[in-house]
């Protein structure tokens, strides 16, 4: 079985896991959603490969919308803050709507984690130039930034079409020393998962 047929395989069932069964985690539906549009156009990206000038625009704007949602998927992780609606007070006994919705929540982490991987294996594999490594460095920490200002100022990507001036002030505002450390943090991970499961050989890296 192919990587993209299991990508959606693992949507689908997902997503009929979220509406069918009453979980505390019902916004992990668009959230996986966008994380998907992100996978699912990173396997488009060689096709919108600039071969002729006429073709630049085209590209250039597929791969703007394809930057933009990109942090969608690792910020799926960063639910996992969302168990601390509970307990998990094992010294009390199992409580098994506590360990459901830990099932659900984790599930939708790893799936975003495969997804993450398989967008990397694409952005990497499209890119053949010297600068590679740092490209990808950059492209990792475009999409912390992402995560930041998605997790902490609530911000989507369309509103870098629909608010950018008051997107990239409350971010200035919000830069200090714990923004930039969550930041670093987020891009830490995010260069662990790329070294620890992007195909090295294969990839070229």
């Amino acid at each position: 079985m192919n990587e993209r047929l299991k990508a959606r395989i693992c949507f689908f069932i997902y997503m009929a896991v979220l509406i069918v069964f009453d979980v505390e985690y019902s916004f992990m539906i668009l959230n996986m959603f966008l994380a998907f549009a992100a996978i699912e156009l990173s396997f488009l990206l060689p096709l919108f490969k600039v071969k002729q000038k006429s073709e630049v625009l085209i590209s250039s704007l597929f791969y703007i919308i394809f930057i933009l949602l990109s942090p969608n998927v690792f910020y799926v992780v960063t639910d996992l803050i969302h168990l601390n609606i509970y307990q998990f007070n094992y010294k009390k006994g199992l409580v098994l709507e506590e360990w459901k919705n830990f099932f659900v929540l984790t599930s939708g982490v790893i799936i975003a984690m495969y997804y993450y991987v398989l967008m990397l294996k694409q952005v990497n594999n499209l890119l053949h130039t010297k600068w590679k490594t740092g490209m990808l460095f950059v492209f990792v920490l475009l999409s912390s930034i992402g995560i930041f200002i998605g997790r902490f100022l609530r911000f989507h990507s369309i509103h870098l079409f629909t608010e950018p001036l008051s997107l990239v002030k409350q971010f200035a505002y919000a830069l200090n020393g714990s923004s930039i450390l969550f930041i670093i943090w987020l891009t830490l991970l995010q260069c662990i998962v790329w070294w620890l499961f992007v195909d090295r050989k294969r990839s070229g890296l």
